[in-house]
């Protein structure tokens, strides 16, 4: 038997109402035995086949088990099977010949049998559900929650704890969906289609197997992007202690470093925008360890300690080899620059505070464009030889703005001492849709040399 325990019971159960249903014609038989003639050979011959034929019929129910009863057309084709052998004996009322009382004993097991799949089945409908609206669920879902590709530095704490969470969904979702895919594979009833779901076909094995492989890969992603992040960071950590010896090197005694990192016009703009960015590596490793609540390290906390100490040496000797820190000349006096500027610097959101004279270090606005172009992928295909398919769009912005800088003394909230910042203002006309439109902003940010309010 193919069926499941159950089917057994099942046919014990009914087995009596069966045995009823075949003695009543018998006590008929006992009646009027007389007006019932014997077969004849020609019509044993065919009681026989039609014995055989409901054995074999059985036999092909039997093999297919009862997963295949949850679909009503296949019911019908047994019910309608079972009505055909039925008209069929009714043709031969010599219930008590032993050929036909075999035959009619094998269509009552066919008709037990059949009764079994279909209640079986249908104790499994009830437990499954709607597995079609299950698996559209799942694989909106599985979409929806892509694995994050590999996060690159720089990257803040937040940045790394949303990334973190986004991971964990997508783990989440995948495991839930291979989980709940195995369990609708052994259960559900979702034979082959020459269809698509993207074109309306339901849902069938080969989509089950499409939607394992896809969520498997997702979690084999994961993994690799999870273990990218951190190499990177590991391979970005050591090459940051080579770069870090030039700055380690600095001497503003050495004529070639004075004139090249202390005296040249821009040096020190580059030099803190320089350590601005090993700072912001180190405190990426920082912030992922964070994000993955891991205590932080004393090898990331003693490089983020030695960057600033770094920054605030080289402006030491900074101050050293000019003797005392100044404003830079200013190449523009236009007003409206000047006015906009100020806006920007009363803007809370930049938390800048208090700030001293501003000075334009360009002389005029220029026109700025980059492209940016990004591919999401929305469908994964996987054909039955295992070849994957990709499909999706390719999102590309133009960014177009106009900028200018200006210099500016801000005071330090906690130390009340003055840095001079250069900062770049910006307007963008075009870009993304997260991206300001039609309004100055602040670009990127520097603070440099301490300076003293009577050098303004």
């Amino acid at each position: 038997m193919k069926f499941i325990s159950p089917l057994i019971v099942g046919a014990c159960v009914l087995l009596p109402l069966a045995q009823v249903a075949a003695q009543a014609p018998a006590q008929h038989l006992m009646l009027a035995q007389a007006d019932v003639r014997p077969l004849v050979s020609g019509e044993r011959v065919r009681v026989k086949k039609i014995a055989r034929d409901i054995d074999s019929a059985t036999q092909q129910m039997d093999q297919g088990g009862v997963m295949p009863f949850q679909n009503p057309a296949y019911v019908k084709k047994w019910q309608d099977s079972v009505a055909r052998h039925r008209k069929a004996l009714q043709k031969y009322p010599q219930l008590d010949d032993p050929d036909v009382r075999a035959a009619h004993a094998k269509l009552a097991n066919m008709e037990r049998l059949l009764a079994v799949g279909i209640e079986q089945a249908g104790a499994q409908n009830a437990q499954l559900g709607d597995v079609q609206a299950q698996l559209a669920q799942l694989e909106a879902a599985l979409r929806a929650n892509r694995p994050p590709k590999a996060l690159q530095t720089p990257f803040s704490e937040a940045q790394a704890k949303a990334w973190v969470a986004t991971a964990s969904k997508s783990q989440q979702v995948a495991t839930e969906a291979i989980s709940k895919i195995q369990h609708l594979a052994a259960n559900a009833h979702l034979p082959n289609n020459p269809g698509t779901v993207q074109s309306g076909a339901p849902y069938d094995r080969n989509d089950l197997n499409r939607l394992l492989n896809f969520a498997q890969r997702g979690q084999k992603s994961l993994q690799a992007a999870m273990q990218q992040t951190k190499d990177n960071l590991v391979h970005q950590l050591r090459m940051q202690h080579q770069s870090l010896d030039y700055f380690r090197g600095l001497d503003p005694q050495n004529e070639q470093h004075r004139m090249n990192a202390f005296l040249r016009e821009g040096a020190d703009v580059e030099i803190y925008q320089r350590l601005d960015r090993e700072l912001a590596l180190a405190k990426s490793a920082a912030a992922w360890q964070a994000a993955l609540n891991t205590p932080l390290s004393d090898d990331v906390r003693a490089r983020i300690e030695e960057i600033k100490s770094l920054r605030a040496r080289y402006a030491e000797q900074r101050l050293a080899a000019l003797g005392a820190s100044k404003l830079p000349p200013a190449k523009g006096t236009d007003s409206s620059l000047l006015k906009i500027a100020e806006q920007i610097l009363a803007k809370p959101k930049y938390k800048f505070g208090e700030h001293g004279p501003i000075v334009l270090t360009t002389a005029a606005v220029v026109d700025r464009e980059k492209k940016f172009s990004q591919q999401e992928y929305n469908d994964v295909e996987i054909s039955l030889n295992g070849d994957i398919t990709l499909s999706g769009t390719e999102t590309t912005w133009t960014y177009r703005w106009q900028e200018f800088k200006f210099a500016t003394p801000i005071r330090d909230t906690a130390s009340g001492q003055w840095h001079v910042w250069w900062i770049t203002a910006r307007k963008f006309s075009s870009g993304s849709a997260k991206t300001p439109i039609g309004e100055w902003v602040s670009g990127r940010a520097t603070q440099g040399d301490l300076i003293l309010a009577e050098n303004f």
